[in-house]
């Protein structure tokens, strides 16, 4: 009886942990990252409309960005313009990819049409 006493204490100790109760990879980003991300996601969802799988699926992939973005600055730091420009542009057409293989075909051209008025607006 001991023992059952004891390892349901344990198991109970193990399932509430704080690891345990966080998201996966919540721990590793500040919470200005986290922020940043769900800001990116949902001015996405905006303009595309995300399912819940897809919602969480973009959120990460932005917190991945932000955080690779983050890493390639402090890497590159003292670093070329040309090859700061080459691997930011690396990581952009990953993050691109990405995205494009999370989305269904109606939201993708979605996305392609908002980046397009996007880089049009930006470049007037």
């Amino acid at each position: 009886m001991k023992n059952l006493f004891l390892a349901t204490c344990l198991a109970t100790s193990v399932c509430s942990s704080p690891a345990m109760a966080a998201g996966p990879g919540d721990g590793s980003y500040s919470p200005a990252m986290m922020t940043r991300a769900t800001t990116l996601t949902r001015a996405l969802a905006r303009h595309i409309h995300f399912n819940e799988a897809q919602y969480l699926a973009v959120k990460q992939l932005h917190l991945n960005m932000l955080t690779e973005r983050r890493d390639l600055e402090i890497l590159l730091n003292g670093a070329s313009a040309e090859e700061r420009d080459t691997r930011l542009a690396e990581a952009q057409q990953r993050y691109e990819f990405e995205l494009a293989a999370l989305l269904q075909p109606q939201q993708l051209v979605a996305y392609q049409s908002l980046r397009n008025n996007f880089t049009a607006h930006r470049i007037k």
